[in-house]
């Protein structure tokens, strides 16, 4: 095994480590056991933001100007990922869009999300975003999107895949996309940091 570069890097991936072993053991505890695995996750939680907090002051005393990237950490949205695992997350996620709830659609995706602006994007500036580009597909005709099927998840450690159908309907025609959700455990919780269309299936309708 590869030693680990730092004091900091270590209690990443304990906390990590921890919080995966709770998850995938949750569903064989007691009442009792989920109050304290909640308590858990939560400390956990605190834990990890109290490293960003002194990694954040750092960064903002070497950096110009003094401008930091705020913690969202404890907010509702966020906090509603701890305990998911990674299907529960795609699937948040998916239906978010007809919900139009696109603050909880930004915590589902990892701060490094490789498409789009979204790692480059505070929240305010991710949301009226997403609110436009639905307003413009809303134009030419409403969009929703199903799952039709989702897999269990694939995981190695902290990153994972989920493989998933998804109906798109739309004005004149509906979609079958096949897709792959690459996720990445970050910050307490699953989240998306990549996906692809390996297969789209079109129908117009008369």
């Amino acid at each position: 095994m590869a030693p680990f570069n730092s004091t900091q890097e270590l209690a990443r991936k304990q906390v990590a480590l921890l919080g995966k072993m709770l998850l995938y053991s949750v569903d064989h505890l007691t009442q009792e056991d989920h109050e304290v695995y909640d308590e858990l996750v939560e400390e956990l939680a605190a834990r990890a933001d109290s490293k960003r907090e002194i990694s954040a002051k750092v960064a903002q005393e070497t950096r110009p100007g003094g401008s930091e990237k705020p913690d969202h950490s404890q907010v509702p949205q966020n906090r509603k990922l701890q305990g998911l695992k990674p299907e529960m997350v795609v699937r948040l996620f998916i239906e978010c869009w007809d919900k139009q709830d696109f603050k909880q659609e930004f915590f589902c995706l990892s701060d490094q999300f490789r498409q789009g602006n979204r790692s480059r994007q505070q929240l305010e500036e991710y949301v009226n975003s997403r609110y436009e580009k639905y307003s413009q597909r809303f134009m030419t005709g409403p969009i929703s999107k199903q799952i039709v099927d989702i897999s269990a998840p694939v995981v190695d450690v902290d990153m994972g895949t989920v493989q998933v159908a998804e109906r798109h309907t739309g004005k004149s025609e509906d979609m079958i996309l096949y897709r792959t959700y690459s996720m990445v455990f970050e910050n307490t919780a699953w989240r998306i940091i990549d996906f692809k269309t390996n297969q789209k299936r079109i129908r117009k309708r008369a």
